[in-house]
């Protein structure tokens, strides 16, 4: 198959842009790293870690207390001392003295010149318990249910990286599909495709997932065929604008005139000029398909139990608020693929964009 010219020149354009180029090449090298968790992994990602392999690891707790020697007293208006707090015995010369009048008597202060030295006390390590922290061998840390992070992390990318692209293109198929009828027939087709469309959109998706997901299970195939009879909207509206805009190109005119049929004329006259704005929607399109996925597990509406995902940490963490690893280390990860996600998206854009640069005529 030999590329176009105009495709040449669009991916020649990509190229030169090196933010863009660069997110791609790294995303890809993080696909593939996600794809190979089974080698990069040193644990199953399900398996609780032995309370023995991290006993070399607790950590003594140190408590730290200070021998205060401020002093505290008033004297009445006779001499008279009340209300002392401090030594009985003490050196006026090592404390700094400060006086405070009130009516009827005066308040003192005497802090010591030099700050009192900490006196520290070794306790007993505390058992081992879950979540616990990062250390040699878990570098990530282990979740609250006793299991690597790091595994979990990385399966759980390469979940939602199979989810993305999967509902991704399925959402795109139905989308293009439906859009390409809308448009290319246009008139009454048009109008009751566009009220149906509408209709669908109104259907509340989390009432949708919770009724099948309490009636049928939670599974990785029944949440993405839920999403996509849902995620084709927006493509279709994309599709249905540019067939709508080629349906009257000479192009296509030509093809009538030589007696090709209407699928003919959809799939290959009007489709390959129709898919620039579907390809740059693609990267955002993804981001889009793993934020909502780690949104539902994060609801617990999303894939099983014990299944890996960034989501379910995140929901761990709100249970486990000092276990900082819980909430570090799977926001990277998620930032990570969606920020090179967008870079790439944004350079399809900009090389897929005949028009490079635009400005206003008064």
């Amino acid at each position: 198959m030999k590329l176009s010219p105009i495709t040449v020149r669009r991916l020649r354009s990509f190229r030169r842009n090196r933010r863009a180029w660069w997110s791609f090449i790294a995303f890809s090298a993080l696909t593939v790293f996600s794809m190979a968790a089974d080698i990069v992994c040193p644990c199953d990602p399900r398996a609780v870690v032995d309370t023995a392999e991290l006993e070399p690891y607790r950590e003594c707790r140190i408590e730290r207390s200070y021998d205060s020697k401020a002093i505290r007293y008033s004297i009445l208006d006779d001499g008279t001392v009340v209300d002392y707090e401090g030594p009985a015995e003490y050196d006026e010369s090592g404390y700094v003295i400060r006086r405070t009048r009130r009516p009827g008597y005066a308040r003192v202060y005497m802090e010591p010149k030099i700050s009192a030295a900490a006196v520290e006390s070794r306790l007993e390590p505390e058992e081992v318990s879950f979540p616990f922290r990062p250390c040699p061998g878990h570098p990530f840390g282990i979740d609250a249910g006793g299991r690597d992070v790091y595994a979990r992390v990385v399966h759980g990318l390469r979940i939602a990286l199979l989810f993305g692209v999967l509902l991704t293109l399925s959402g795109m198929l139905i989308g293009l599909v439906f859009g390409a009828i809308e448009g290319y027939f246009g008139g009454v087709v048009d109008i009751l495709c566009q009220r149906f469309t509408e209709i669908w959109s109104a259907i509340p998706f989390l009432y949708v997932m919770i009724f099948i997901g309490s009636t049928t299970g939670r599974s990785f195939t029944v949440l993405l065929i839920c999403y996509a009879i849902f995620n084709w909207i927006t493509v279709s509206c994309y599709a249905r604008a540019e067939f709508l805009r080629l349906r009257g190109a000479t192009f296509v005119d030509a093809a009538r005139v030589e007696g090709k049929g209407a699928l003919a004329i959809i799939f290959g006259e009007i489709l390959p000029n129709a898919l620039t704005p579907l390809v740059t929607l693609f990267p955002f399109l993804l981001m889009g398909a793993i934020g909502s996925l780690a949104a539902l597990d994060f609801l617990g509406f999303g894939l099983p139990p014990m299944t890996p995902s960034c989501g379910e940490l995140l929901q761990e963490a709100q249970e486990h608020r000092g276990a900082w690893w819980l909430v570090v280390f799977p926001s990277l990860a998620l930032f990570a693929v969606m920020m090179l996600a967008v870079l790439v998206g944004e350079g399809l854009r900009d090389a897929f964009d005949p028009r490079r640069e635009s400005r206003l005529v008064a």
